[in-house]
């Protein structure tokens, strides 16, 4: 038997020398480049990256773009080609070095939230640039203090200026009384850390959902794939999640129980774990939290936990057609203007921010996101009030659609209207034999047992409270459980705080600065 090497096997050797005459394999050759040009470390998940130092740029090690960065580099470093092979042992055994020799750091994509600042990655490549923004003020510097990673799919940002958050609207269809429900969403997608609410975009054909979506998502986070079908699976969600900052998904038509858990998650942040392979023990966690925008005809959020985190817009028909891509093409060169105006509109909402407080007994489930609506429709200018109407209307018409996705609990309202809004107490089986006799006509969804008919109730409960009728079970008396359904006074809408000065904060905003170098704006207040 031959024991020559194979070209292969000799050029991997051959490629490459120490400068002292000793040979070594092109894979070493390949580690020592990386770590000669980069810095290599990993996040609290052992996810492994790169830092490139001549730009600050941030790879993960597995990426497509760290591939290619290599193998140029190495090529005009050493005017030889990298074998893929070699290239495969050069990423294992940095890898290895990142995870046990590397320290640990903080990744972030596309925003974060570090020693009470915020920071907006432009993405540009070869730079490494981000936007400041803390309380009155933004502007952009080189070399954050913060890591952020880019994906293949991303694209960058245009460097922000002075502008309106308000022309906004002249490349998107969005009906009057949501434009300060849209406004905050698109200022709280700025916030790693608060929950992110939904934002669910409904209408008929022709309501141009796709192409507000689409302006939306490029506004704040542009990406090669700015929008994205229906995933078929919770892990599609949250491998398209960790990949990106804004999660976008069009024509949705139904979203499953375990996929509107998963955006649940997302919103809140949190977790998914899976198995590397299917021949080891070892799991792959992607942890992530993330603003998810998506569209449909119908409305596809109605499972309670979601309802309680989304803001769904039903956009009209639109009357005046225009040609997209001159519309994306006129949004393109406005786009700078348009991103400024928000971060003014941002920086001068976390100022005024301290001094809006809501009623403790009526604050929502998205306590942060209604504060900051507040904040800003004084700093543009309006009343708190306002905001807090559509807050309330939106999640008025988000109560009613959780009840009308189920029939039972539909049926309950009308039981108890029946009765005149009696006070009752029963037990699950009693109740559920009333109910069936007034079940709907194809009521697939039908609890088939006294238990089902409990976790029904458990469901619905808070859209039910928000309707004036209180529903909760008692602690068991005599081996059995019995359910209280009573009515309730319906709470006050919160009214917003005193702002004397509101009708002044959009002169403020008006006022902010922008300088050429570094850019940046400053809104006294």
């Amino acid at each position: 038997m031959s024991t020559e090497a194979t070209p292969e096997q000799q050029g991997d050797f051959d490629d490459a020398d120490t400068g002292d005459g000793e040979k070594v394999s092109q894979a070493t050759a390949l580690v020592s480049f990386v770590l000669a040009k980069a810095e290599v470390f990993h996040d609290a998940n052992n996810e492994v990256f790169a830092r490139i130092n001549a730009t600050g740029e941030i790879r993960r090690l597995e990426s497509r773009g760290m591939k290619d960065w290599l193998l140029a580099g190495f090529y005009e470093n050493s005017e030889k080609s990298a074998r893929d092979q070699s290239v495969r042992e050069a990423i294992a055994t940095l890898s290895g070095i990142a995870r046990y020799k590397g320290e640990l750091r903080d990744v972030h994509l596309r925003v974060a939230y570090h020693d009470h600042t915020y920071y907006l990655d432009l993405g540009e490549p070869g730079q490494n640039r981000a936007v400041r923004i803390t309380p009155g003020a933004w502007e952009v510097i080189s070399n954050p203090p913060v890591m952020f990673i880019r994906p293949d799919s991303m694209r960058p940002l245009p460097e922000p200026v002075r502008g309106e958050i308000n022309k906004l609207f002249d490349y998107i269809n969005m009906p009057d009384d949501h434009r300060l429900l849209l406004v905050t969403w698109l200022a709280e997608s700025l916030r790693p850390n608060t929950p992110f609410p939904v934002l669910e975009l409904i209408g008929e054909a022709g309501s141009a959902k796709s192409t507000t979506q689409q302006i939306l998502r490029r506004l704040i986070d542009p990406n090669a794939s700015e929008l994205r079908g229906a995933p078929k699976s919770v892990e599609d969600v949250f491998i398209g999640a960790g990949l990106t900052h804004v999660l976008s998904l069009e024509n949705i038509s139904h979203l499953p129980a375990p996929m509107q858990d998963a955006l649940c998650v997302l919103a809140t942040g949190g977790g998914h774990a899976k198995r590397k392979l299917y021949t080891d023990a070892d799991e792959s966690v992607i942890q992530v939290k993330r603003p998810v925008i998506l569209n449909g005809i119908s409305v596809s959020v109605t499972a309670q936990d979601l309802v309680d985190r989304a803001v769904t817009v039903e956009l009209p028909l639109i009357a005046e057609r225009v040609e997209k891509d001159t519309l994306l093409e006129q949004f393109d060169k406005a786009h700078a203007a348009l991103l400024g105006g928000l971060l003014d509109v941002f920086a001068a909402a976390l100022a005024r921010l301290p001094r809006v407080d809501l009623p403790a007994d009526q604050r929502p489930r998205l306590i942060e996101f209604a504060k900051l609506g507040v904040a800003i429709a004084e700093v543009m200018g309006k009343k708190g009030r306002l905001f807090l109407d559509q807050f309330n209307a939106s999640r008025t018409d988000a109560v009613h659609r959780t009840l009308d996705a189920s029939p039972a609990a539909a049926t309950v309202v009308d039981w108890f209207d029946a009765r005149g809004r009696k006070e009752a107490l029963v037990t699950l089986k009693d109740l559920l034999t009333d109910l069936d006799r007034l079940r709907p006509i194809g009521a697939e969804s039908w609890p088939k047992s006294a238990k089902g008919l409990g976790d029904v109730l458990r469901r619905a409960a808070p859209a039910l409270r928000q309707i004036g009728i209180d529903c909760r079970a008692l602690p068991k008396t005599g081996g059995v459980i019995r359910w209280v359904i009573r009515g309730r006074q319906l709470e006050p809408s919160p009214a917003s705080p005193a702002s004397p000065d509101s009708d002044a904060a959009e002169q403020d905003i008006r006022t902010s600065r922008t300088s050429s170098a570094p850019v940046s704006s400053e809104i006294e207040l």
